[in-house]
């Protein structure tokens, strides 16, 4: 596929979302709760019922608008949104910088708008909407957020487009915070801060004039502005917040995990393995506990998966040797060797190499937040760890 036809086959989209405004947050709730553990989804339950109304409708008019401290709540739907990011999926790294470049002259132009026609949308300004909003979140769900933040930046004046994708980044953060990393957040509001004090002249000297037709969009974009990039800025400090609270208060022990821990550690000594497998635990663990940044997480994950590999190899090369036999160091025959020799059950080898994917897997997981998804993982492997080091002691079997 060629530039052109990407950009053709991107305007085809962009135009029906303009006509035809396809996206939208929708309650996630029925799902979420069938799928939480049973303290997170009482959690969520008081969260709902903490709100006036459960709804998107009574969060829209706050100002500024609380940030929900359970994202997974609500999620992105929409043909046009699913089609834009297959599209993106599908092409280049090279045609995907191009494709960028097209998109942010696209917001730097101030973007297109069309008639409303009475249709209850958000976001929608002076019954108009816009298929910026669709541009925005393309952006940010693609980690391209410092591009769509350049792109703003580039903008002469506030247009009612540009308005409506700015509603769309506060409804974002709004319910989707986890999205975006505290440097993000800091980023945002530096970035558009300077486009609000622009926004506030343009307010101050249509007030003190007596100015008006082609000025007036200008001037309804302008104070729009001002009151979202408000609500959006408000908006990153309570989403700071959320990341500090959740950060502390997952630093209180858990009393059985810790106890499993401390067993897991015991039977590392006991049993003989290498002492770089109780450091590589420990390395995670300080890792675990002091993480800030996404960054801080993946070393924390690859230090649990360097432990979780050699529990495997060291151990099944134990058990090898026990029975008079040699095999490949090496996690993949190791594991294979544990299920047939029924070290390890069928159903224990999946569970297994399901585990040892989840800990290799870099992707992003849009519906957990990276400090929850690195504590399960870790919990998964302490608890796993105990019991295969169990099953080690049971047989006899010494490391060295």
């Amino acid at each position: 596929m060629e530039l052109q036809e990407v950009l053709e086959n991107a305007l085809q989209i962009l135009n029906e979302e303009l006509i035809r405004p396809s996206i939208s947050y929708q309650e996630n709730f029925d799902d979420l709760m069938a799928r939480a553990g049973q303290d997170r989804a009482a959690a969520i339950l008081q969260m709902f019922r903490s709100l006036t109304r459960p709804n998107l409708i009574s969060l829209r008019q706050e100002n500024p608008r609380r940030v929900i401290e359970y994202p997974e709540a609500y999620v992105l739907r929409g043909t046009n949104f699913e089609l834009l990011m297959k599209l993106f999926q599908m092409i280049s790294t090279d045609l995907r910088e191009g494709f960028l470049i097209y998109l942010m002259k696209v917001i730097a132009s101030g973007g297109a708008t069309s008639p409303a026609g009475g249709r209850d949308r958000f976001p929608s300004l002076a019954n108009r909407v816009s298929n910026l909003p669709l541009i925005a979140e393309l952006f940010i769900r693609t980690g391209n957020l410092r591009r769509l933040m350049e792109a703003l930046g580039k903008l002469n004046e506030p247009t009612i487009a540009t308005a409506m994708m700015l509603m769309q980044i506060e409804e974002l953060i709004s319910i989707n915070f986890h999205l975006l990393s505290k440097s993000e957040l800091n980023f945002v509001k530096a970035s558009l801060d300077p486009l609000r004090q622009k926004a506030a002249l343009i307010v101050e000297k249509r007030l003190s004039s007596t100015i008006r037709g082609r000025t007036a969009p200008v001037y309804q974009a302008a104070r729009e502005f001002v009151y979202t990039i408000g609500s959006i800025i408000a908006e990153c400090e309570q989403a700071k917040y959320i990341y500090l609270k959740q950060s502390l208060q997952q630093q209180k022990p858990n009393l059985e995990i810790e106890t499993d821990r401390v067993a897991v550690v015991g039977y590392l000594d006991s049993l003989g393995f290498d002492p770089i497998l109780k450091q590589s635990l420990e390395a995670a663990e300080q890792e675990y506990r002091g993480a800030n940044t996404p960054f801080d997480l993946k070393n924390c994950l690859g230090l649990i998966r360097t432990f979780y590999e050699h529990l495997h190899i060291q151990g099944g090369a134990a058990l090898a040797a026990s029975g008079g036999k040699t095999i490949v160091a090496q996690w993949d025959p190791t594991i294979t060797y544990l299920k047939n020799s029924s070290f390890l059950t069928m159903q224990q080898e999946k569970f297994a190499r399901g585990l040892h994917t989840l800990l290799s897997d870099e992707g992003v997981h849009a519906l957990i937040p990276q400090q929850e998804f690195a504590r399960l993982l870790r919990n998964m492997v302490i608890e796993y760890g105990l019991m295969f080091l169990t099953m080690l002691g049971k047989k006899g079997v010494k490391i060295s």
